[in-house]
């Protein structure tokens, strides 16, 4: 009974920071990184644990930042005409600066993960005491 309410609670809480996350992402040249977030919550012998998370190591780069190397530069191109709006004639050349400018000095955090999670702390937890409130009334032999 506890357990299914946490859970339950726990599907919801994820939603939310996921949804906050996915809000949060850069957009980029594609919008694949915000796209392949995604929560899961589920019961373990230890309790009830919720993940938000990604499989696209973009995601990590995004949210931690890259230690200064010199990316490919066709892979910079896609972005470069997105998100710079840069003309066709001059994209390549405008890929190379960007390039060499994170071979110098990598790329700053964005952290949209823990942004998202501090966005949505004070409403997770109202949840979960919520979900306290109803346990425990039903725990008392009440409905909730």
């Amino acid at each position: 009974m506890a357990r299914r309410e946490l859970l339950i609670t726990m599907t919801e809480a994820t939603l939310l920071v996921e949804r906050e996350a996915k809000e949060r992402m850069p957009r980029g040249a594609t919008g694949l990184t915000a796209q392949s977030i995604q929560s899961d919550a589920f019961s373990t012998p230890a309790g009830v644990l919720g993940v938000v998370a990604s499989s696209l190591p973009s995601a990590g780069a995004v949210e931690f930042g890259t230690r200064p190397h010199m990316p490919p530069v066709s892979a910079l191109v896609p972005w470069v005409r997105a998100v710079l709006g840069v003309s066709a004639k001059e994209e390549l050349g405008v890929a190379y600066l960007v390039a060499r400018k994170i071979a110098r000095r990598g790329t700053e955090a964005q952290a949209p993960f823990a942004k998202a999670i501090a966005a949505t702390e004070s409403q997770v937890l109202r949840m979960f005491e919520a979900a306290a409130v109803r346990i425990a009334a039903r725990m008392a032999g009440g409905a909730a």
